[in-house]
């Protein structure tokens, strides 16, 4: 579209290594700068993460170019929380292409340097997408993810909890959730999805902005469909994940696609195996077009869910068509 390659042509390396010269580490300068963080973290929804990612890096620079040069304390502080914050959107960027080593490193970072400037705020957000990471729970669990390791990084930010917004503590909970549901817990699974639904219901407006942009009850809908499905659940997985995908709060292209992959799988599940392959052939389409290269593992892992029927027309059907947008 045409304001997303006007974003790009703003954020570009020359046009924020101009803004840099031209400000000092002040509190306007990073005002500046914290907006165009939250909107880099909102156009990841819209933009292709490999057009998004030069952008995104050369703005992380500036900031960090801000917080070396910060010499008051107070404003230190607050440069070193946005170059966090700036870290995990590019971490989340890196992952949509599908380079996790370059996603991990940059939560890494964020929540090493929260630790260092005691920022609890920070340490816990860094510490929730770090844990997404660690597990690969947006796979749907890969062979690369330790789920064990992501619940105990959630736990940290869990005890910091006081410090986060409501939609942070409802992704504690959702993520908790659903590596419960990977590993059949299934009492653990709905008390956590129990203090995610809580923590959504007082996310407000002002809290839907930057990393949380996309964060609604709606999204807990999903993971709770996700939940069911992960737990032999097809029949529950398909109602709560048709719900989500209704509702008029589904505003964000990639939670409605990730919906979607699960909602093939518990089609396919459920005994409908044409229908599951359609859905799923067709959200496999729609993140090639993206360049989503995550949400491609994901579907991924849904294609491998076919496997017993492996000799059936859909699944055929459907091989023949991830190879054509392959080829």
């Amino acid at each position: 579209m045409e304001s997303d390659r006007e974003t790009i042509e703003v954020f570009d390396g020359s046009a924020a290594s101009s803004l840099m010269r031209s400000l000092s580490a002040s509190e306007d300068s990073l005002g500046s700068f914290a907006v165009v963080t939250d909107l880099l973290a909102g156009q990841r929804q819209s933009i292709s993460p490999d057009a998004l990612i030069g952008p995104i890096e050369a703005h992380r620079d500036a900031v960090a170019s801000l917080f070396r040069a910060a010499t008051d304390d107070r404003i230190k502080q607050r440069a070193g929380a946005l170059l966090g914050e700036t870290s995990v959107v590019a971490s989340r960027v890196w992952s949509a292409i599908g380079d996790r080593p370059m996603a991990l490193t940059h939560c890494a970072f964020a929540r090493k340097l929260a630790d260092e400037l005691q920022d609890k705020t920070m340490g816990g957000i860094a510490r929730i997408f770090e844990s997404n990471l660690r597990s690969d729970a947006a796979t749907l669990i890969s062979s690369d993810g330790d789920v064990v390791i992501g619940l105990r990084i959630l736990k940290e930010a869990a005890s910091v909890s006081e410090y986060l917004p409501p939609a942070a503590r409802a992704r504690i909970g959702a993520e908790q959730a659903q590596a419960y549901a990977v590993l059949d817990l299934r009492n653990e699974c709905e008390e956590a999805l129990t203090r995610a639904q809580r923590a959504a219901e007082d996310i407000d407006e002002n809290d839907r902005s930057g990393l949380f942009s996309d964060w609604n009850t709606t999204r807990i809908q999903v993971y709770v469909g996700t939940c069911q499905l992960l737990l032999g659940q097809p029949n529950r997985a398909i109602t709560a994940l048709n719900n989500a995908l209704s509702s008029a709060d589904m505003d964000s292209p990639n939670v409605a696609l990730a919906a979607r992959v699960d909602l093939a799988s518990a089609y396919s599940l459920s005994g409908e195996l044409e229908e599951g392959c359609n859905v799923l052939g067709e959200t496999y389409q729609a993140l090639a077009t993206m360049g989503n290269h995550r949400g491609l593992e994901r579907a991924q892992r849904a294609i491998e869910r076919t496997a017993p029927w492996q000799n059936e027309r859909p699944v055929l059907a459907l091989m023949e068509r991830v190879r054509s947008i392959n080829a």
